[in-house]
């Protein structure tokens, strides 16, 4: 976060800096602590929708849109299995809903 920023409006502009995309931002999906051997992660994780642009990768190797039944399919960091278990049952509780 820059100096004065708020967590939302740095998810926005990092998105935005990063991917070239506008999103609004909805629900909090998650909250991370995770410690690497090299370094403590402290990750915040929203829904999120773009709502212009076209995902562009200025940052990032590489990008792929998952169905919710191939999120097994991905060979997750560490930090990042608690967020997708939580995105998977907020999805079977959206479809029940």
């Amino acid at each position: 976060m820059e100096k004065g920023e708020l967590p939302l409006e740095a998810l926005r502009r990092e998105i935005e800096e990063e991917l070239e995309v506008k999103i609004s931002i909805g629900e909090r999906l998650a909250s991370i602590e995770y410690d690497y051997p090299e370094f403590h992660l402290s990750m915040e994780c929203f829904w999120a929708e773009i709502i212009s642009g076209d995902l562009i990768l200025k940052e990032h190797e590489a990008a792929k849109w998952l169905s919710k039944e191939e999120l097994d399919d991905v060979a997750w960091l560490p930090a990042d299995l608690e967020v997708v278990e939580k995105l998977k049952m907020s999805l079977r509780f959206r479809e029940q809903a």
